[in-house]
């Protein structure tokens, strides 16, 4: 077999049972950027396209390039991203109808922090996955400490009735929803709670830590994502 990227990108493919348009948009890219591999049409992928394909593929960038054999590598980041899975909503689950799903932008903060200001600056079609949720919302988000749940530009969706609930990801307030024009948020893996903290995990840079319930009252699930396009 040759050892072509091309090659070995479609033998990853192959092996996890993926499709070229569904790899690439699970990375964040257009849908026909690994076609456009796969055929010739483009070159080989730097920097941080290139990683992306290789979380989506589970191998690394050296066994892409040059067919590199990294089996440590590989075994630590499918540990580093364990649990990292938000369902990627699809164009066909999204609901033919009137009802419109606001979108509120996350600026990034400090720390990993965003300040979200609940002035809609979109709307989308509602996904099936909120279709009947009452305050449903679309999370636009900046900064990379959840990649690669979430890449910048990705819009989380965001069920604000279900409780919360371990490996599951939430966004986490400081007051109420809504009571004042911006508010401070975080966007983490939920990975424990007890009556006085929350244990949480992010991806970049990789770090469990806990919080106080005192000082982050809010706390709202994430059940799917948008890619940024």
């Amino acid at each position: 077999m040759s050892s072509t990227l091309a090659t070995r990108i479609q033998q990853r493919l192959s092996e996890l049972g993926k499709t070229a348009r569904g790899a690439s948009l699970e990375a964040g890219l257009s849908d026909g950027f690994i076609r456009n591999i796969l055929t010739g049409k483009s070159t080989s992928p730097r920097g941080d396209t290139l990683e992306k394909l290789a979380i989506v593929l589970d191998t690394s960038e050296a066994w892409l390039l040059r067919g590199e054999a990294s089996d440590a590598e590989n075994s630590d980041r499918r540990e580093r991203t364990k649990g990292f899975s938000p369902v990627i909503i699809p164009g066909e689950q999204l609901v033919s109808n009137d009802k419109k799903l606001p979108v509120y932008a996350a600026a990034r903060g400090g720390d990993g922090h965003h300040i979200v200001t609940f002035d809609p600056i979109d709307y989308l079609k509602m996904p099936a996955v909120l279709q009947d949720v009452k305050g449903g919302y679309g999370l636009l988000l900046t900064g990379d400490s959840m990649v690669p749940a979430y890449w910048p530009g990705d819009t989380a969706l965001v069920n604000p009735n279900l409780p919360p609930a371990r490996d599951t990801d939430v966004v986490l307030y400081h007051t109420p929803q809504f009571h004042q024009g911006e508010e401070e948020a975080i966007i983490k893996r939920l990975i424990g709670v007890n009556d006085r903290e929350w244990t949480l995990e992010q991806y970049r840079p990789e770090h469990i830590f806990k919080e106080s319930r005192a000082d982050w009252t809010v706390c709202h699930r994430v059940v799917g994502k948008y890619n940024a396009r």
